[in-house]
């Protein structure tokens, strides 16, 4: 039997391309220029798609693989095409080894393959087929920190062994419909904080909140929003964009392609004309996503990070042109704003009726067990002391 999946895996290296359903087809492109083409359809994929988050737009992954993607890693993005229409991509980085994944990094935190609704199965299957196609006998595909509602878990995979585990709780805030009431339910030593706060912006001189979306949120912006980020605990962690080249390309190029896809928004908070806070955000479908923020450590007193949320929860909840604002990560105080949290998960599809994919997957599992049954644990201690 292992023989025999051996010499699948070796025939499974030069697989032909074959006719999906739905008359889809897969192009796999490699560069940049080529996948420039296909921005626009892209940008209306991600629209469709309700679980689709910022990482997995044109704008994120062009920057990704502009900027990150060095040898001996690759990237190659799989799109599916139907009558030529954009209907699915699965954006992947190829390394050393023998799996195949989204792209990941601090920066990219939730990547997730995209597909039109109305042919998400044919399309996903079709993707997946061809993925394997990429690596040289690729085991499995390693999709990390995804939404618990996301097709690509919820989808049927006939041709792969599944396990996912929780990443981490990820906040966002559904937008309350009374911004008063809301503000009375959170605690009340938070209320009162946040009030001395804004009694010491008030003896601020030429205070101000700009938000800029559509149109004028230009990119050019960067720099003054990335000034602001380092003059806090980022900048003397060296952790913020300003500190690091490759970050300044990276954000670069990405707000540049958010702005052009009307999906960038700049929130600052500023006294006589400099930003002492400010957010780099983006507005996509009935979402705003708070990815980025900033505070200018010398007014901390004023809690100006905390004050420009507040004001961007009451405008959101006047304005009733979305339902949540999303931060997506997990930090301490978002407690003091009683934010609800979406689950994350990684998930990793094994091949089967492969030695390496069943090889692999049945080792996962075996650590599972260990983890869950602590008898397994003392047995694998004490059989690992005799052989030492």
């Amino acid at each position: 039997m292992l023989n025999a999946l051996r010499k699948r895996d070796r025939m499974n290296t030069d697989m032909p391309d074959r006719q999906h359903a739905q008359g889809i087809r897969v192009l796999a492109v490699a560069s940049l220029d080529e996948l420039g083409r296909f921005e626009s359809q892209w940008n209306d994929l991600v629209a469709r798609c309700s679980t689709a988050t910022p990482m997995s737009t044109f704008a994120w992954l062009y920057a990704y693989f502009h900027h990150f993607v060095k040898p001996p890693a690759s990237w190659v993005c799989l799109l599916a095409l139907r009558d030529d229409a954009l209907v699915g991509v699965l954006p992947l980085v190829r390394s050393p080894g023998r799996s195949i994944s989204l792209p990941n990094n601090p920066h990219a935190i939730s990547v997730d393959a995209v597909f039109a609704p109305e042919v998400e199965q044919e399309a996903y299957l079709a993707l997946l087929d061809e993925a394997f196609l990429q690596g040289d006998r690729t085991s499995a595909i390693v999709f990390r920190r995804i939404r618990d509602d996301s097709p690509t878990l919820s989808l049927a995979t006939p041709g792969l062994y599944r396990h996912s585990d929780l990443a981490e709780q990820g906040a966002y805030l559904p937008v309350p419909p009374d911004f008063e009431e809301y503000r009375r339910s959170l605690s009340r030593n938070f209320r009162n904080n946040l009030n001395k706060a804004v009694n010491k912006l008030k003896r601020l001189p030429d205070v101000e909140i700009s938000i800029l979306s559509g149109n004028d949120a230009d990119p050019a912006l960067l720099p003054r929003f990335a000034a602001v980020e380092a003059a806090s605990w980022k900048g003397e962690a060296e952790t913020a964009i300003q500190c690091s080249p490759v970050l300044l390309d990276f954000y670069g190029d990405m707000v540049t392609h958010l702005h052009r896809a009307g999906w960038l928004e700049w929130q600052f908070l500023k006294t006589e004309g400099r930003p002492i806070a400010a957010n780099l955000c983006i507005r996509l479908r009935r979402s705003l996503f708070l990815w980025k923020l900033g505070y200018d450590a010398e007014y901390s007193r004023c809690s100006p990070g905390s004050l420009l949320l507040e004001h961007v929860v009451r405008q959101a909840s006047v304005e009733g042109t979305i339902d949540e604002i999303d931060l997506m990560t997990n930090q301490p105080w978002y407690n003091n704003w009683d934010m609800a949290w979406r689950p994350y998960l990684d998930f990793t599809g094994y091949r089967k009726r492969t030695f390496r994919g069943t090889a692999a997957y049945c080792g996962v599992r075996l650590k599972d067990g260990l983890r869950r049954f602590p008898l397994l644990r003392r047995i694998k201690r004490a059989l690992t002391a005799d052989a030492a």
